[in-house]
Order: structure tokens, then C-alpha cells, then sequence
């Protein structure tokens, strides 16, 4: 399971939260109405999503910050439809045009290409995002029969289960393909976390949509902080998880890099090996094809190798790469090098100008067939490997024998694989 999938599943487990709750009874009326406790749950969604909004400003993902803004209001929204609208119908109506515009705004808010936080573009941005809730507000408003068709395809609300608008399922049909069709790998896992908060902001809708004719009470706006709670804290980790991107992941190949190798080895103990690899004639393949080729070679190398070992490749450095081995790994680590050798071996490379803000077309760099239209090429790596032991205890030490065991592998032709224990 890929760490994607991995965590779509968590997140869809912890957006089941809302509802579990829903369907539980109160845990206590008393501390659900005491004044402090009701402030503090009603300010924690704010404080989490204006942190969002301020870390997604920080890595220049404005769109992050923008949509983060229109959430906090969608927040606050929610939490005082009873204030701004005394008449139930009114009411209804707001909650139905705010459920089916949040996620074409999102939509249009991602759709456009990433720009500063203060510029034409982001304004912009910003006005786009607002027309579904205007167009539909003045729909409302103007055109009353037609907005009942639209939202619900029949004259009146057939299902009594599910309050919300049957158009909000085409909504999110429109930003899920805006999700899947992103070009940009960056905000790739955030705009899937804010995808599975979907589910959240539907109890969300449902809860305002079916107690709409009733007071607002303290059971009432527990249920929607709770939802809001679940999607901060979704949304809290997938931007943590992109600063984490950010200082332990190389931009260039997606695996770890060298600041991430460098704390891996502090944790090392005996027994370990470690394994150097360096990609064969890649100065000469640079100075033939120019550097653009040879980051799609780096890619397809970082590819290969993380296909066969996983999260233990990490990009030493320029067109090395460094494999840490534990425990009973360690024994297999010669035979599992070679393996990656041979499966690197049997690849071709095809020559082709790739835009390096498009890595979720690696992929296509490492296709076994033949391309109609790129040169087939053969890359090879040569990889030395060292063991903890008596001689050797630390991990600078494996390091430096694994360097000398990569440049037996050298002389002696390359493409192979050379063990600090060979003779």
C-alpha cells in the first residue's frame, strides 16, 4: 500500500468521527453547556485553520491559503446561520447554496496555477471563487423554480433521509477530477485530505439542513464544532506533512534526502549495512544529452530503486544514492542490491523533454518497451556494500568501506555489485 492510500484510509477513519459521535448521547449536558468549555471548542477549529492558512502562505501554496480562508468563513457561517437569517426557509436555503458552492469554489480556487500571495492572479482567484455562491444566491432570489431543479432535480426534495442538495454530489464529482488532474505534486497530498473532508462538511449540512425549524442549542453546534474539529485537525497534518516534504524529501527525485539519511545513520546500531550507489558514465550522459536528461535519469534511477527497496533509498548526493539495511535485512542486503541492479539493467531510458514541474510522469520514463518517438538507452549502477562489525562500528566507518567497495565495482567494469566482505 502506497503512503498515500495509506493515509486516505486514516483520514476516512477519522472523518467517520463526527458520526460516531452523532449516534452516541451526550457525554455530559453539564460540561457541554458550561461557558468555558463551549468557548474553547467553538475557537479551536479557528485556531487550527488560521494556522493552516499562515503555514500554507509560508510555503508559497497560496492557494492553500485561500482556501483555508473560505473554510474559516464556511465555519463561521455555520455556526451563526441563526443570526444572520431569523426566517427557517431563509435559513435552509443559505446552508443548501453554501453546500453546493464550497466545492466549486475549491475548484476554481485549484484550477488556476499557483502565483503570489498579492497579484493580479490572486485576486483573481479570489472573485472566481466567489461567483458559485453569488450565482446561486441571485438564482435564489430571482429565478426560484429554476433554483429547485437545479439543486435538487425535482420539484421537491424526494429522499427525506438526506437533506442536502442532490447537485452537491456533481460538486464534488468537478473537484475530485480538479484533485486527481492536479499537475503540481506539491500540494498533491493536502488537496487529497481536503477531499476526504467532504464527509465532514456533508454532516455538516445534513445536521444544520434537518434541525433548521428547531433553536439552536448546545447539541446542535457541538455536532458541526466536532466536524469542523475533524477536518482542522485532516488538513493540520496533510500541510505538517508538507513541510515535512519539504526538509526530508528531495524536490528533484520524491525520495529521502541527505538531511533525512543524515538522521537515519544517528539511530543506526549494530547489526547494519549500508550500500553506496552511484549511476554509471552519468557526467558523460550529462555533457551528451544536457542536464535536462539527465534529471529524468536521476528520476527514473530514484524510481527503480525505491520500487525495489523501498523506504530505504535515500539520494546522497549529485548521482549517488545511499540503501541503510537493519537487523535481519542486513544479511540480504548484497543479494537485494543486485536485485535492483538487474531491474534497473533491464529498463530503457528514453530521451524526452519532461516539464520538471510534472513528476507524476516519472513513470512513463521507465517503460520497458520501445518508444515511437525517444531513443532507447540503457542506464546502469554500480553499488558497494559494508557491514557493521568489529572494524567498522560506527556509520561513518560502514560509509567510507561502502565507498571503497563502489570503487572496486568501478574497476572492475561497473554495473555490478561489490560486498565489503569479498576478498
Amino acid at each position: 500500500m502506497s503512503d498515500k492510500a495509506r493515509w486516505v484510509g486514516i483520514y476516512l477513519l477519522i472523518c467517520a468521527v463526527p458520526l460516531f459521535i452523532y449516534f452516541l448521547p451526550p457525554l455530559s449536558p453539564d460540561i457541554m453547556s458550561h461557558k468555558v468549555f463551549t468557548n474553547f471548542m467553538i475557537l479551536a477549529p479557528y485556531l487550527g485553520l488560521f494556522l493552516i492558512a499562515i503555514l500554507g502562505w509560508q510555503i508559497n501554496q497560496t492557494r492553500i491559503f485561500w482556501s483555508t480562508l473560505l473554510l474559516i468563513a464556511v465555519y463561521y457561517f455555520f455556526i451563526h446561520s441563526s443570526e444572520f437569517f431569523e426566517n427557517p426557509d431563509t435559513r435552509a436555503r443559505s446552508v443548501e447554496i453554501v453546500t453546493v458552492a464550497y466545492p466549486l469554489a475549491l475548484s476554481v480556487i485549484f484550477l488556476m496555477r499557483e502565483s503570489q500571495l498579492w497579484s493580479d492572479q490572486s485576486l483573481t482567484r479570489v472573485i472566481l471563487g466567489l461567483w458559485p455562491f453569488l450565482i446561486f444566491t441571485g438564482l435564489y432570489n430571482w429565478a426560484p423554480a429554476v433554483y429547485q431543479k437545479l439543486f435538487f432535480w425535482s420539484a421537491s426534495n424526494p429522499v427525506q433521509l438526506f437533506q442536502i442538495p442532490a447537485l452537491t454530489l456533481l460538486a464534488y464529482v468537478v473537484f475530485l477530477v480538479v484533485v486527481i488532474f492536479e499537475p503540481d505534486s506539491k500540494p498533491k497530498s493536502y488537496l487529497i485530505a481536503l477531499a476526504t473532508t467532504c464527509i465532514p462538511f456533508l454532516f455538516c449540512s445534513q445536521i444544520s439542513l434537518i434541525t433548521n425549524n428547531a433553536p439552536t442549542n448546545t447539541l446542535k453546534n457541538f455536532n458541526l464544532i466536532v466536524a469542523f474539529s475533524v477536518m482542522t485537525v485532516i488538513l493540520l497534518h496533510a500541510i505538517l506533512r508538507l513541510y515535512w516534504q519539504k526538509v526530508y524529501l528531495d524536490i528533484l527525485t520524491e525520495i529521502p534526502n541527505r538531511q533525512a539519511l543524515n538522521e537515519r545513520l544517528v539511530t543506526l546500531r549494530h547489526p547494519f549495512a549500508l550500500a553506496m550507489v552511484d549511476i554509471d558514465h552519468f557526467k558523460k550522459f550529462n555533457d551528451q544529452y544536457g542536464h535536462a536528461e539527465g534529471d529524468n535519469v536521476l528520476r527514473m534511477v530514484a524510481l527503480t530503486l525505491k520500487e525495489s527497496l523501498g523506504p530505504k533509498i535515500y539520494r546522497y548526493g549529485g548521482e549517488e544514492f545511499c540503501a541503510v539495511f537493519t537487523d535481519e535485512e542486513t544479511e540480504n542486503a548484497h543479494t537485494v542490491m543486485e536485485q535492483a541492479r538487474r531491474a534497473l539493467a533491464k529498463r530503457s531510458f528514453h530521451l524526452r523533454q519532461i516539464d520538471r514541474e510534472k513528476p507524476n510522469l516519472i513513470r512513463g520514463l521507465t517503460t520497458k518497451t520501445e518508444s515511437k518517438s525517444g531513443k532507447g538507452i540503457q542506464i546502469t549502477i554500480s553499488a558497494g556494500v559494508a557491514y557493521s562489525g568489529p572494524k567498522h562500528k560506527d556509520s561513518e566507518d560502514v560509509i567510507r568501506s561502502a565507498d571503497q567497495s563502489l570503487y572496486k565495482a568501478k574497476e572492475k567494469g561497473r554495473n555490478q555489485v561489490v560486498s565489503s566482505e569479498e576478498k
